[in-house]
């Protein structure tokens, strides 16, 4: 799980929370013994708790833990309204950003784009760069290729393509930019005028992101739920 993690510490907290969160449920899963939902939902808390700390996400790590069964019920509705509204504002925000740094071709460009790719490519496999430095080149024109396939082409991409071949120029005074970077000022205008048609966003800028408060109340224990519980220690999953 923790080897899978998005670079972005944000997108991270949201993946952990919610791996922790389907670990919650399947744990619950046909339990009728109140003291153990209790236990469960207390250990689900602790790991989002540590996560937020790990991954410096504000508000989580001052959420105060219960202390034993009967706050747990209390305490967890708010700790789970709470997340939630975190973590949608996190996704929002970030699918706010996407936007902004991505762009929509149609068919056409994508073809205009797949032959200038092509072109840099066999201008690569002309030159006098070592193999292996031109396969590394090779696997980035195939990650653009695959990329102007997507939904929205993201910048980042194509300027992880454009630099590895840019390295083949070596010093650039010296030698020059040419006869690649021709097709790269092409792939750039395709960009260009592909951003130009979308519509302009209209949204104000995101707001900061909202701070999580302690529990606005406290809840009475449901009946029957089994004895008060006391826990000793916070053990993620």
């Amino acid at each position: 799980m923790y080897d899978d993690l998005p670079e972005d510490h944000e997108n991270a907290f949201v993946y952990l929370e919610r791996r922790f969160r389907e670990q919650l449920d399947e744990s619950l899963k046909d339990n009728d013994q109140g003291s153990f939902d209790a236990y469960a939902k207390r250990r689900y808390m602790s790991a989002v708790k540590a996560a937020a700390t790990s991954l410096d996400i504000p508000g989580i790590a001052e959420f105060p833990m219960p202390s034993n069964e009967r706050e747990v019920w209390a305490a967890f509705e708010d700790f789970e309204t709470d997340i939630l509204n975190l973590t949608v504002q996190i996704e929002i925000n970030h699918a706010r950003r996407r936007k902004r740094y991505s762009v929509v071709f149609d068919g056409a460009e994508r073809e205009r784009l797949r032959h200038y790719i092509e072109q840099i490519r066999a201008v690569v496999e002309k030159s006098d760069a070592p193999q292996g430095k031109r396969d590394a080149i090779f696997k980035k024109l195939a990650d653009l290729t695959l990329e102007i396939d997507r939904t929205r082409t993201r910048y980042e991409v194509v300027a992880d393509a454009v630099l590895s071949v840019a390295r083949l120029s070596g010093d650039v005074e010296r030698e020059g930019l040419e006869p690649w970077w021709k097709w790269v000022k092409l792939i750039f205008g395709v960009i260009d005028d592909a951003k130009d048609k979308e519509p302009k966003q209209t949204l104000p800028a995101p707001e900061e992101r909202k701070r999580l408060e302690a529990p606005r109340k406290q809840l009475p224990a449901p009946e029957n739920k089994g004895f008060e519980k006391s826990f000793d220690d916070d053990i993620p999953f």
